[in-house]
């Protein structure tokens, strides 16, 4: 048999030597690599079967203690892991780089076979072959036996490729504690000596994490990489990993499982002949999630071996897994809120509503207060600084993955997110900045997310994120970009000019149901029946009842008592032209919706709303009567006096509102404020243009969807008639025909007359477990 294959080797090569010249048609080549046949000496024989120990990613060895030194090579900042070699591949080609702007469907690498084709053998100098593997096919393990994570195996596509994770948690607090200071603004050193090398002040909160240095703290979070075993290598044989791309090399950890301890695989690691015979067991990791023009998440991991005068390679391409927002098809886990100032009354008793709330409805977790009282004048919209998301990869028993608290993109002046990276990160949960002075659509009360679904031949599994556009400086969000340079969940931009907000969040929902195939269904505000509402109570003879039943409450201001009638809301001017304009706003949105989701009519549940041009509402101290004039409060028609950066906002008159807190200083004095008429608005109506109009009465709409179908949402102290708030009423009829219950708090004065509710007061947490992307 060796003569034979002697003989069959020289007679390729003489037929080699014997081909046309580069010009003919019939030269011999493969498109990717050059494969030089060799006499091959196999040694013993080869047994596919035999590929070491299983991999178990639960199996890290000794528990981790920062005070043994056996961790490899000590943390560096300035070895950035594998060394990219771009010129040696396995290929006779260097990678072209890949646009970071691809539209939705196959990326490929331009060192990726056909989609259809099986990789040839590696390259190989002698009689050598090598292969390294990764779960390129999502099921959770690496095939070492099969072909099952063979097949285009250095190529990434949006159905095939294998994916890792940004394992950005802070397992230990290292990170965490070492954040003080007002509003979490001082840094300890650990967040200088960075991996990444950030010094820009606004990133550097995010630049210290489990995967900024060369230690590994959670070994659940590595993607395994696997190499086939080699018996028949010489004793003296070496190998080496890198990462050919020069951008993704600074961004990824590669780690080997040497004796049951891992080991962190510098730039000048070697393994030894008696790894290699049996086959590497690697993990790998990336220190940064991908980012609009950066790093897009592609690594290409390369194996050498040398064996004596041989030498042969083997690529695999990963790509870093998305970082995605929740939906509320995901089961609702820990409600968050934001403190406050330690004398803003209102919200101290909102919080403790809030806190009855999420122990009734039963949350896995107690509600968390992120203490915000020297952020921004005591910033109180937990909903607007962060959005809590997710990035998952396959696992063996399932997706593994890390909870991601995406900061909002307003990063130069806005910084309650400091305290999101100081409070809520731990080893099963991250966080991320992203840089930006951005204005009230960067906002992420503006940020909703589509349940997943498939229409028009298109499949969102988790989904698709949703922001509103407003108009004049900043009218588009920052965020955009970063959410579709994750490249799975096509965001969707609809037209919010024409709220004084611009916040997606006050007139649109998303809820799960199990009542059509769909498996959700969308809830929006709708004017016209709202003005219908009290237009009827007008004429059944209730023109002179209170608009507003709210009685007086412990944390109230002294002027407390609206004093307005059914009657004089219907006399504000404009007053039922604004509800039809609005109504037809959103209608144009649902347009929008229906074109992108295909959601029908019977799919869709409308809530009475009203809308108001400016601050309307009157109020009085006390009950009033007769005999004397009511004390009237001052009508928040105009820009408050803006409190300095450092003012603590002790008082509640020193609270931002939800546009003043997402608004740049410089800009805040330019911001338009409630208003009825204006050139720039898209809606015309009898010669008149309605925008920046807000919500009247609190909004059933702006509420947080929590577990056993119910929702928590601000009470609206409508008109009481025969006993009945009506206007609460009519919000729990539009909830029941989801199959959904309205639990109801008080923030009146804590949010409402800022111009936002409950929602945009707090945040929720939700989990992901199950939910798979790819």
């Amino acid at each position: 048999m060796r003569v034979r294959a002697v003989t069959t080797a020289l007679t390729l090569i003489a037929a080699v030597a014997a081909t046309p010249t580069s010009n003919s048609p019939s030269k011999i080549a493969h498109p990717k690599r050059h494969w030089q046949p060799s006499v091959r000496d196999d040694g013993s024989a080869y047994n596919h079967k035999d590929d070491g120990p299983a991999y178990n990613p639960s199996d890290d060895g000794p528990a981790y203690n920062p005070k043994d030194n056996d961790n490899g090579p000590a943390p560096n900042p300035k070895d950035n892991g594998p060394a990219p070699n771009p010129k040696d591949n396995g290929s006779d080609k260097k990678p072209a780089e890949t646009p970071l702007d691809k539209p939705k469907g196959t990326l490929t690498s331009s060192t990726a076979t056909p989609a259809t084709s099986t990789p040839n053998p590696a390259a190989a100098t002698g009689s050598l072959t090598v292969t390294i593997l990764a779960d390129s096919n999502r099921d959770g393990k690496v095939d070492v036996t099969g072909d099952t994570d063979r097949a285009s195996k250095e190529e990434w596509t949006e159905t095939s490729g294998a994916v890792f994770l940004a394992n950005i948690a802070d397992t230990d607090g290292r990170c965490s504690s070492a954040i003080s200071g007002p509003c979490g603004t001082r840094l300890g050193d650990i967040f200088k000596n960075n991996s990444l090398n950030v010094t820009d002040a606004e990133e550097l909160i995010g630049a210290c994490h489990d995967a900024s240095d060369d230690i590994l703290r959670n070994p659940e979070y590595l993607a395994p990489l696997r190499t086939t075993p080699n018996p028949q290598l010489g004793s003296s044989a070496t190998g080496s990993v890198s990462v050919t791309e020069e951008a993704a090399a600074s961004k990824v950890r590669i780690f080997h499982n040497a004796g049951g301890a891992w080991k962190f695989v510098s730039s000048d690691y070697s393994f030894k002949a008696e790894d290699l015979k049996a086959g590497l067991e690697l993990g790998i990791d990336a220190r940064d999630v991908r980012r609009h023009g950066g790093w897009d998440g592609r690594a290409t991991v390369q194996l050498k071996v040398k064996d004596g005068e041989s030498e042969a390679t083997d690529s695999v391409m990963l790509r870093v897994a998305p970082v995605l927002t929740q939906h509320h098809g995901q089961a609702a886990v820990q409600l968050v809120a934001a403190s406050g100032a330690p004398r803003n009354k209102q919200q101290t008793q909102f919080v403790k509503d809030v806190e009855a709330a999420s122990s009734a409805a039963g949350l896995a977790k107690p509600l968390h207060v992120l203490q915000t009282s020297d952020c921004n004048n005591g910033e109180v919209w937990a909903q607007d600084f962060f959005e809590p998301g997710y990035t998952s990869m396959p696992g063996p028993n399932g997706p593994i993955g890390l909870h991601i608290m995406i900061g909002s993109a307003q990063t130069k002046f806005r910084k309650a997110n400091n305290r999101v990276f100081q409070e809520l990160r731990s080893k099963t949960a991250g966080a991320l900045q992203i840089p930006g002075n951005g204005g009230t659509t960067d906002s992420l009360g503006n940020l909703e997310t589509v349940p997943p679904y498939t229409y028009d031949g298109k499949s969102y599994p988790a989904g698709r994120a949703i922001m509103g556009t407003g108009f004049g400086p900043k009218a588009k969000a920052l965020m955009m970009a970063f959410l579709e340079a994750q490249e799975t969940q096509a965001p969707i931009e609809i037209d919010t000019s024409w709220l004084y907000i611009k916040h997606t969040d006050e007139f649109m929902q998303f809820l799960p149901v199990t009542s059509n195939k769909r498996g959700w269904v969308m809830m929006v505000d709708d004017p016209r029946a709202g003005l219908e509402i009290l237009q009827k109570a007008e004429q059944a003879g209730h023109g002179d009842t209170p608009a507003v039943s709210r009685p007086n409450l412990p944390a109230d201001p002294e002027e407390w008592r609206v004093t307005n009638s059914i009657g004089d809301v219907l006399k504000m001017a404009d007053f039922a032209e604004i509800q039809d304009a609005f109504a037809g706003n959103i209608d144009k949105n649902i347009d929008i919706l229906k074109r992108e989701t295909g959601i029908t009519d019977a799919e869709i549940i409308r809530i009475p709303a009203l809308y108001t041009a400016r601050q309307f509402w009157k109020y009085a101290a006390g009950a009033g009567d007769a005999s004397g004039p009511s004390k009237v409060r001052k009508s928040r028609d105009e820009p408050p006096q803006q409190p300095s950066e450092s003012s603590p906002g002790d008082n509640e008159t020193d609270v931002l509102d939800a546009v003043q807190a997402g608004t740049p200083p410089e800009l805040r004095t330019q911001q338009s404020w409630p208003n009825a008429t204006d050139p720039s608005s898209l809606q015309r109506r009898q010669g008149k243009e309605f925008y920046n109009l807000a919500a009247l009465y609190p909004a059933g709409i702006n509420s947080v969807v929590m577990g056993g179908n119910q929702v928590l949402a601000a009470n609206p102290w409508g008109p009481v008639i025969d006993g009945q708030d009506i206007l609460a009423a009519a919000v729990n009829a539009s909830y029941a025909k989801a199959n959904y219950t309205v639990r109801y708090v008080d923030d009146w004065f804590s949010h409402h007359d800022k111009y936002s509710d409950v929602h945009c007061a707090t945040n929720m947490i939700r989990d992901f477990a199950g939910a798979k992307w790819w």
